[in-house]
């Protein structure tokens, strides 16, 4: 597989799992302006596609949430294959 591609791969998987154990963060804290700030994120990708086939109907859809969390596993994703690329 190529490097760049495990690069990539890397670090999708990296915002993935950030924003799930940002959640699970925010799900566990109390009211309070740390919760507000793990609950922000920006979310990106497609809309929902429905496509209506009269026998089946199929609904096609991609978003990412990305917040603090992802960011910071974003970073040292980034700073780990900085010294595996190379």
């Amino acid at each position: 597989m190529n490097k760049t591609l495990i690069f990539i791969l890397a670090i999708l998987v990296g915002i993935l799992i950030g924003g799930l154990v940002g959640e699970l963060l925010a799900y566990f804290l109390p009211t309070s302006v740390v919760r507000t700030f793990f609950m922000k994120s920006i979310d990106f990708g497609f809309e929902t596609i429905t496509l209506n086939l009269v026998i089946i109907k199929l609904t096609f859809g991609l978003t990412f949430k990305f917040n603090f969390i992802s960011l910071i596993l974003v970073v040292l994703t980034v700073y780990y294959f900085k010294w595996w690329l190379l």
